[in-house]
């Protein structure tokens, strides 16, 4: 990666980081379903203006928007309100925690991927990297398995489920969706999830609803528009650029982003096992990809012509 693209590359882990943190805010105040309806919306809003700039016309076939409504519920709607409510019940460090739990997506995906899509083998060595990473998530979890009454732990799970949501999706963008271009993607499934939600915002929370407080308004504002429209656009400028394997280092930066956002911003405390559970989760993300990351990749330059 050039330096233009590192910068891009902590930009969309900065404003993924913080994404937990609006999160945080902005249910203090408003149901989970209305505000994850709001995010997807808004975002499918800035999405549909980009594409209409670039001028890319959406598909008008059932199937491909069979599998984009698919998409949205599985890797939108779904694990939005997973990672909303779960914020919600949990107590302290809520979004340093839902971040960490985000971060087992890569140890989902290839569980998934074998015992569902059964084109990647589960090596030793890849078995051993699941193994370590959900080791990390156990690690997390010892103290709160004993409390299984606690809207705290059962918070927590909802963002392990939602971690677990994305892998789905993950699999499923690839073997259905691969075709699309990507901001159509991106498009399809935050619109098909603000659909799917609506209706269940509206028949759920209607009763809840209230003058939100200025702060998650804000909150609710930043995530939609940063978290949602312009980093799907910054994610999709550096698969382009650098490839989806570079481009998932966001991984390893996207939570520590988020437990000082949280410690700065939220006053949650910085708690040592937190990290220490992160660390373990990362090694078996970094073993299951069977490469160090950021390391620094030769560059080969074509011939010259004679």
């Amino acid at each position: 990666m050039n330096r233009r693209q590192l910068a891009l590359l902590f930009t969309l882990s900065l404003t993924w980081g913080a994404s937990f943190l609006f999160i945080k805010t902005g249910v203090k105040t408003i149901p989970p379903l209305t505000f994850v309806t709001f995010r997807v919306g808004i975002a499918a809003l800035i999405l549909f203006g980009v594409l209409r700039w670039r001028g890319v016309k959406l598909p008008r076939d059932r199937r491909t928007w069979a599998a984009l409504a698919f998409v949205g519920f599985i890797n939108a709607a779904l694990p939005y309100t997973l990672f909303a409510w779960g914020e919600q019940q949990m107590g302290a460090n809520a979004s340093g925690l839902a971040s960490i739990y985000n971060a087992t997506t890569p140890l989902w995906t290839v569980v998934l991927a074998l015992l569902f899509v059964r084109v990647e083998r589960l090596t030793p060595i890849r078995s051993l990297g699941v193994l370590i990473g959900f080791s990390g998530v156990v690690f997390l979890f010892r103290s709160s398995i004993q409390e299984l009454g606690s809207l705290d732990t059962w918070g927590q799970i909802a963002c392990l489920i939602a971690g677990c949501c994305y892998g789905i999706g993950t699999l499923y963008v690839r073997r259905k969706l691969g075709a699309l271009p990507a901001l159509v993607s991106a498009f399809g499934q935050m619109f098909t999830a603000a659909l799917w939600l609506a209706p269940l915002a509206l028949g759920f929370e209607s009763a809840q609803w209230q003058v939100p407080a200025l702060e998650s308004v804000l909150a609710l504002l930043a995530l939609a528009i940063l978290g949602t429209g312009i980093a799907q656009i910054l994610y999709f400028t550096l698969v382009k650029q650098v490839g989806a394997t570079r481009t998932a280092q966001v991984t390893y930066i996207l939570p520590v982003f988020a437990i000082l956002l949280g410690w700065l911003v939220l006053g949650e405390p910085l708690r040592a096992d937190m990290f220490i559970g992160l660390a373990i989760i990362l090694v078996g993300v970094i073993v299951v990809n069977g490469r160090w990351p950021f390391r620094r990749v030769r560059q080969v330059q074509p011939a010259a012509l004679k």
